[in-house]
C-alpha cells in the first residue's frame, strides 16, 4: 500500500513539470544506494552539466558505508545519453570510469587498503517532479578488478 501511495504521491507532483534537459543546465544531487557484492548501504553528491541536449557529464563522490570492517570511497566520472520519454519523464544509459579507495580494517588497529580504477555501465530513469526537482533510480555495474558489484541508487536532485 505504501508503495501505491508513493507511486500516486509522485505523479500527482509530476503533473505540471517539464524535462530538465537543455543544454547548459547543471544539477546538484543527493542519492542513497546499495552495493550488492559488499553489502554497503551508499551515500552519495553528484553534479551534472548538460553539453548538448542529450548528453551530460555526472562527476559524482560516493561513500559506502562500513559494514563487515569494510568502507569504501568511489570517485566516479559518467556520460549519459538521455532519451526523454515525454516531458515528464526520461531514462539514461551511462559509462564511464571509477576510482575507488577500499578499506579492510583486518583488527588489532590494522587495516589493508586497495586503490582501484574500474569503469561504470548502467541505466537510469528519472522524473522532473518539479521545474527545478528530479528523482530518479539508477542502477550500474562497477568493473573493477576484485571487487566488481551492482548497485542500485535512488537521487533527488535540484536543477538550475
Amino acid at each position: 500500500m505504501k508503495k501505491l501511495v508513493m507511486m500516486l504521491l509522485l505523479a500527482v507532483v509530476s503533473l505540471g513539470a517539464y524535462a530538465q534537459t537543455e543544454q547548459g543546465q547543471s544539477a546538484l544531487g543527493f542519492n542513497i544506494g546499495y552495493g550488492f557484492d559488499s553489502k554497503n548501504a551508499t551515500l552519495g553528491v553528484d553534479y551534472r552539466y548538460n553539453i548538448t541536449d542529450e548528453v551530460r557529464i555526472n562527476p559524482e563522490l560516493t561513500y559506502f558505508v562500513k559494514n563487515d570492517h569494510h568502507s569504501t570511497w568511489a570517485i566516479d566520472l559518467n556520460a549519459h545519453y538521455l532519451v526523454k520519454l515525454s516531458d515528464m519523464f526520461g531514462f539514461y544509459p551511462l559509462a564511464g570510469l571509477d576510482l575507488s579507495f577500499w578499506k579492510w580494517d583486518v583488527g588489532h588497529g590494522l587495516s589493508q587498503n586497495f586503490t582501484r580504477f574500474g569503469v561504470n555501465v548502467g541505466l537510469g530513469g528519472e522524473v522532473y517532479a518539479t521545474d527545478n526537482i528530479t528523482v530518479g533510480l539508477e542502477v550500474k555495474y562497477n568493473i573493477i578488478k576484485d571487487f566488481d558489484q551492482a548497485l542500485i541508487g535512488v537521487r533527488a536532485g535540484y536543477t538550475f
